[in-house]
This record gives C-alpha cells, structure tokens and sequence, in this order.
C-alpha cells in the first residue's frame, strides 16, 4: 500500500523583513514539492512585512500569517514556530534567503528513505542585497559520513571543533515531533546567537542527519544583514564556544582524543583573532594587542605547528598584532574591514 506524501510545514519568522520576504516566499511558492504549508511568524514588525504576508495568504491557500503582539526575540520566535508547526516535517526558513526549487523535494526524500536521519540540511552559496553570488560554501574534507550516507554525533562534533559551525540554520529540515517532543525551545538564555548549534547537537543526540553537500541555499549576507553586522562589531568571545564547552563537558575532556582538544583550542585561538581585528577597526589597538599576548607562546605555536592548515590564519593574527602598532587613521581600518568580510 502506498503511503500519502508526507506534509511538510514551512514556518518563516521575520522582522522588518518588507525588502526581502517576497522572494523567499516566491522562491518557497515555487518548490516542486507540492504538499507545502507555508506560516509567516512576524515578529511585531513596525514596516510592511505583515502586509506583505497577509497578501500572500489571500492570494495562496497554503500560506497563513501568525503576528506576535510583542517582539519576542529572533530565537523566541523559532521557538513560536515549533508551537505552530504541523506536519511530518517542519522547516524554519529565514526570510531573506532564496530557497532552490527542487530543495523541499531533495529533503523530503532524505527524511523519507532514512527514517533513522532526524533532521537534513543543505549547503548554501552567499549572496549580497542584490542576489549576486559569492563564496560556495561546502562540507568540511574532514566530515565523513557512516555506511549509510548519513552523519552521527561523534562524526559532526568532531567537525565542528575543528571548523567551527558549518551547519546552515536556514536549511534545516526537522522531524516535526522532533522538533516538539525533544526540541521544544531555542536555548537563546545559554547560548544567544548560536543556539542553534546546541539544536543541531541535541538531535544529533538522538539521531542521525542527512546532509545535501550542494549549494540549494542562498544565504543572504548583505551589509544590512545580522549576521554581516555581527561579524564586524562582535569583540566577545563567539558564543558558540559556549556550545562546544558545555557538549565537551557532558562528554567529558578526559574522553575527547587529544587531537580533538587540540582542534577546539585553535577554534578558540582563531575567535581570538577574529576578536582582535574587531578591536583594531573599532581604533582599540591597546586591547587588540593584549588579546593576541598567547600568539607568542611556545605552546601555542606547538599547536599551530601540528595543523599546517592552521598557519596561514596564525600569519594573519600576527599581522593584525602589527597593524596595532601602526596609527592608522579610521578610513584606513575600514578599508581593511571591507576586505576581510566581503562577500
């Protein structure tokens, strides 16, 4: 007997997302898979993004408007999305990006031939305000995946100590009583930005994940965006170190091998770094300087030495050491902002 094609439940949370939302709910309208319920989450917006989605939902039946009296916050709103998904399968989609047509099929059938896969993601390629493309991204050489294609905690952990979160948020496809018997909340109280790196590792927990190492995504990374802004002001530690800390504590760092220890510290000195040029452009050379005091440790270099991959971004720490010497007036350290992060 043929089973019915699974549902699948597209919730999109957004705020002041007006430039945006129409083409990625155009490029969601668009998918090839038909068994689609598509819920605009608003986040008490103060411009025309509810408007837009009440337009939608007139014009397409399979699209309905949810409008948060207050703002609840980005990860309180996923959270809000969990409480209105439906379905066999829930996708949180972001409200800037453009979605392949065919990548709600390709998932689908993921999650329908490996019940045992819990979520599935995709790679993504950058694009600017504009929809030009930039970096492609893909999986990490070190990530391989189990006998039957799919990828399990140890093997994504590993991974991610020594890359750092390469999982797209916005690709995420979820078993929907994933999502609200085991997931429940976004844990934004521990782990602000990157709590979505703690989701991704509490289903891995418990299941496996696919993932499609092509570029169905098209993430969106614009000057205007969150995550381009956050990258050039951020002078905090990550917080996904936060995440890691807590998962290499319940593993415990007795267990993890040596050379997974080793990976996490230079993801923590390359934080480091990141957070010194930060500094440097922000005319703080003072504390960019002091920040960068264990680049010249000999067991720091010991580390270094040991990832020949590693040394080209440690050449880079010592150039920002030495630009802090330097009196660069401001137009000068932007111009070098600009290079670092674009596209």
């Amino acid at each position: 007997m043929k089973l019915p094609p699974s549902q699948v439940c597209i919730c999109i949370p957004a705020y002041n997302a007006e430039g945006t939302l129409a083409a990625t709910l155009d490029s969601i309208l668009a998918q090839t898979y038909q068994h689609i319920k598509v819920v605009v989450v608003d986040n008490a917006s103060t411009d025309d993004t509810y408007k837009i989605a009440s337009g939608y939902a007139e014009k397409d039946a399979r699209v309905s408007v949810s409008r948060n009296p207050e703002n609840i916050g980005g990860e309180g709103n996923f959270t809000r999305c969990i409480e209105l998904a439906s379905g066999d399968y829930t996708a949180i989609f972001h409200s800037d990006d453009i979605y392949s047509s065919d990548m709600v099929a390709r998932q689908v059938d993921l999650l329908d031939g490996a019940p045992q896969a819990g979520v599935v993601f995709t790679m993504a390629v950058n694009i600017d305000s504009v929809g030009r493309e930039g970096k492609v991204h893909v999986l990490p050489k070190d990530l391989k995946p189990g006998e039957d294609g799919l990828y399990g905690f140890d093997a994504v952990f590993n991974a991610m100590l020594r890359n750092g979160n390469f999982l797209f948020c916005p690709s995420a496809m979820v078993r929907t009583n994933i999502y609200k018997e085991h997931i429940k909340v976004w844990d934004t109280g521990s782990y602000a930005t990157s709590s979505d790196a703690d989701v991704w590792l509490r289903i891995l927990s418990k299941f496996k994940a696919g993932i499609i190492n092509e570029p169905l995504l098209r993430y969106r990374v614009a000057q205007a965006s969150f995550s381009y802004t956050a990258a050039r002001l951020r002078t905090a530690p990550h917080d996904m170190l936060r995440v890691f800390r807590h998962y290499i504590g319940l593993i415990g760092a007795n267990v993890i091998a040596p050379d997974q220890m080793r990976d996490f510290r230079l993801l923590v000195l390359k934080d480091t770094i990141n957070r010194a040029f930060n500094l440097f452009l922000g005319g703080r050379s003072k504390e960019a300087r002091l920040l960068l005091s264990d680049l010249f440790r000999f067991e720091t270099l010991s580390l270094v030495l040991a990832r020949p991959d590693f040394v080209k971004f440690y050449a880079f720490g010592f150039s920002v050491y030495l630009l802090c010497i330097l009196p660069l007036p401001k137009r000068y350290r932007m111009s070098l902002g600009g290079l670092r992060y674009h596209g």
